[in-house]
């Protein structure tokens, strides 16, 4: 027992030793027994909390980058046709390229030519807000405002229909929302109806509250074989999160199209139509 004992402080005073030589080496002055616990902190903590803080001061630069000079909304798909009574059925997909600013109360332009060039309608309709990197389709009508003679009862149809998006100056707002996984669609089919129209039909469910709306837009949109948009149609139905609430959109004069997709989005109720 005794030469035990011996050996183990013989083997205490070398292992101190070999500590004391590394922190020598090292300009350290840590205690001894406490370099591990440096090391392990170093390499396995260090990292992950240096990238943290390396996220945050991007976000916060981000932030104060977008808010002072927010990046514009974008149409990255648009498609039209007309009615018999000329009048223009459209659906817009509208992208908020910025991570954390929403655009409040953007305006659409939707400008109807003829095939000379000539404009025969130019309005602006104003959407509920935009919010940060996310994508919203808007379905309208417009050529209420169509030119056509005052001696002619002709029907004036446009050649072509271009769109534009901005944001009023001053209007964008910081916020934490998105509208990815908000909101979930059950389609319920197309059917033909005994007066020629079809009829969308389905349920939508929100799981929260976006922009404090009680309400939201189902938007129905017609695409191509490209999936590409040729039109739309919407309808405003009351929500609550959590809670399915049907909708029945009903499409006059809808064009043949390969396919459609139903999307949803807030609709603040001041902005109700």
């Amino acid at each position: 027992m005794k030469l035990k004992h011996v050996g183990w402080v013989a083997l205490s005073g070398l292992f101190a030793v070999s500590l004391a030589g590394c922190a020598a080496q090292n300009d350290q002055a840590a205690p001894t027994g406490s370099e591990q616990a440096v090391v392990q902190t170093e390499e396995n903590q260090g990292p992950a909390a240096g990238q943290a803080a390396v996220d945050e001061q991007a976000d916060a630069a981000t932030a104060e980058q977008e808010a002072a000079n927010p990046a514009e909304l974008q149409i990255v798909d648009s498609g039209w046709f007309a009615a018999d009574n000329g009048m223009v059925d459209f659906a817009v997909k509208v992208q908020n390229p910025n991570k954390t600013v929403e655009a409040i109360d953007p305006v659409i332009e939707v400008v109807g030519k003829d095939d000379s060039g000539n404009v025969i309608f130019d309005e602006t309709i104003e959407t509920p807000g935009v919010l940060p990197d996310s994508t919203y389709y808007y379905s309208y009508v417009a050529g209420s405002t169509a030119d056509s003679s005052a001696n002619s009862t002709e029907v004036v149809k446009p050649a072509t229909v271009e769109f534009s998006i901005t944001t009023p100056e001053g209007s964008w707002e910081a916020t934490d929302q998105k509208l990815a996984d908000v909101y979930v669609v059950q389609d319920g089919g197309a059917a033909d109806t005994q007066f020629g129209a079809k009829e969308f039909t389905g349920t939508v469910t929100a799981s929260e509250s976006l922009d404090g709306a009680t309400q939201s837009r189902v938007d129905v949109v017609l695409l191509d074989g490209n999936g590409k948009i040729e039109g739309g149609y919407f309808k405003i139905v009351d929500t609550q999160p959590g809670q399915a609430a049907d909708y029945d959109i009903y499409a006059v004069g809808a064009p043949q199209y390969a396919s459609y997709a139903v999307y949803a989005s807030p609709w603040p109720e001041e902005d109700a139509a």
